[in-house]
């Protein structure tokens, strides 16, 4: 078991990625360039899936950690990756829409808005 999240590596997806069932929606998007997956030893443990909604806005789809992998620091270090991934696309904002995980979200610095909308504001590179 890795120690550290930063152990864990993040790649872009291959179309026919395997996974458990709970990454294997992810994958089946249509467009694969907004994912990404984490791999320890070659195995998937963790997916997140963004949208670019706008020029300079982004939307965190899905974002999940296999059950064995959790409470590791491994869901930080995706949401992290995601908002590196936006700003190097030239975004300025990230919002996630999920009926659970909002203190996780709120303690990475995302604000509530109205309709359960959670946003953190970024500064593109």
């Amino acid at each position: 078991m890795f120690t550290r999240p930063r152990d864990v590596s993040i790649f872009r997806p291959h179309a026919n990625e395997a996974t458990s069932e709970a990454l294997h929606c992810v994958l089946k998007a249509p467009d694969l360039e907004l994912v990404r997956v984490a791999k320890w030893r070659g195995q998937v443990v963790a997916v997140y899936q963004l949208t670019q909604m706008t020029e300079t806005e982004f939307a965190l789809v899905s974002i999940r950690v296999e059950a064995g992998y959790r409470r590791r620091g491994l869901g930080t270090w995706m949401l992290g990756h995601a908002i590196g991934l936006t700003e190097a696309r030239g975004g300025r904002s990230i919002e996630v829409v999920f009926a659970q995980g909002h203190r996780f979200f709120e303690r990475s610095g995302f604000n509530p808005r109205k309709n359960g909308v959670l946003r953190l504001d970024v500064q593109p590179e």
